[in-house]
């Protein structure tokens, strides 16, 4: 009950120019944005920029769901460099597959050696998911109380470097999983691909298409829509 609801007009979110955004009385209140992984190939981020994507979430890397080895995003030093370079804002995420709070600590102090030096606008965020599909994964017995314990643990870590920490999730992750009265202090990055979201709380990103199209980048993109200007928040 002590948890924030989300307080967006869903009548508010229109799509101009190939891009959800969120209206109000007339005025964007929202930033465009994409989030991406060296799946995505050879990008052109100027083009991307002139397509009127304000923001990129960059996978930085992420651990084997298998062997537990942390990897880099093959990457990721490539597109942070053509984002920062081209005038877009970046923020980050790590693929977790920690099954401690040892480890988590070890993933979040991984992502912040790979993003120093850099200006990190837009938050760094825990993703943590059920890999699914019939695979095996090292995380899938996990206790609920082990997961939010290693979701705090990373955002604390973060937040005491000076960054803006950030969950991912999904509305089953958020209802059934998470405790959110326990990361309630955490902002939400939301995945929903659907008209308007189901899930009933505050979030500040909205990942809404897995099958975006933007200028500068071949195939698809996901795309999300940011209620935060992250740009102007103070760290």
């Amino acid at each position: 009950t002590d948890v924030p609801l989300n307080e967006a007009d869903f009548d508010d979110f229109v799509m101009k120019d190939g891009h959800l955004r969120y209206m109000k009385d007339g005025e964007e209140c929202s930033k465009v944005g994409i989030d991406i992984s060296y799946h995505n190939g050879d990008i052109d981020w100027d083009r991307v920029k002139a397509d009127g994507v304000d923001f990129a979430m960059l996978r930085a890397g992420y651990r084997g769901y298998e062997t537990g080895n942390i990897n880099g995003d093959d990457r990721f030093r490539e597109y942070i460099d053509g984002a920062s370079k081209a005038g877009i804002d970046v923020g980050v995420y790590f693929f977790s597959q920690a099954i401690t709070e040892e480890e988590v600590l070890e993933e979040a102090d991984f992502l912040l050696s790979q993003i120093e030096g850099y200006d990190i606008v837009y938050p760094v965020v825990f993703d943590w998911e059920v890999v699914g599909s019939g695979e095996k994964a090292r995380t899938d017995d996990i206790d609920l109380d082990m997961l939010n314990d290693i979701a705090a643990a990373f955002c604390n870590r973060i937040a005491e470097n000076g960054y803006i920490p950030m969950i991912y999730i999904n509305k089953v992750q958020g209802l059934y999983k998470y405790d959110l009265d326990r990361i309630a202090g955490f902002d939400l990055w939301i995945a929903e691909y659907k008209e308007h979201p189901e899930f009933p709380y505050r979030f500040a990103i909205w990942q809404y298409a897995t099958d975006g199209k933007v200028d500068g980048i071949e195939g698809t993109v996901d795309m999300d829509v940011s209620l935060v200007d992250y740009s102007k928040e103070r760290r």
